[in-house]
């Protein structure tokens, strides 16, 4: 299956964290864009504006928090695959983010090939970013 060009966007208020992710993303597959946002206002800012196909989102931060986010995106975006990441976890939080429609849980912290086997496993596609040797 020749995958699409998809669309990323990686929420966290640790811009390390969303720089790490951005970029092994990037590496993996030159077909991937990936943009990173600070809080869930400004992630909500950009979803206004572009589309993205997966949104990868720290469930606490300051502002608008990831369920809030979660909580919009199914509502005006419902095409739009969510995965809320947590170093909070707890059976409730993924109780909640599970019985959501396309929408995954992963708890911090978490091994980036992990993150990318999901990714790989939300596209359809299992070599989705296994395609180059830089993994």
């Amino acid at each position: 299956m020749k995958s699409k060009s998809w669309k990323i966007l990686v929420v966290d208020d640790e811009e390390d964290l969303s720089w790490s992710i951005s970029n092994s993303l990037r590496r993996c597959n030159n077909e991937l864009e990936v943009q990173c946002a600070q809080d869930g206002n400004q992630a909500f800012e950009m979803l206004r504006q572009h589309s993205y196909d997966l949104v990868i989102s720290d469930y606490r931060m300051p502002g608008k928090d990831g369920l809030e986010l979660l909580k919009q995106i199914r509502r005006r975006y419902s095409k739009t695959k969510v995965i809320i990441m947590t170093a909070y976890g707890s059976t409730e939080v993924q109780s909640i983010v599970e019985k959501c429609k396309d929408t995954y849980y992963l708890e911090k912290p978490f091994d980036i090939l992990d993150l990318k086997k999901m990714i790989c496993q939300i596209n359809g596609n299992k070599d989705f970013l296994f395609k180059n040797a830089l993994n």
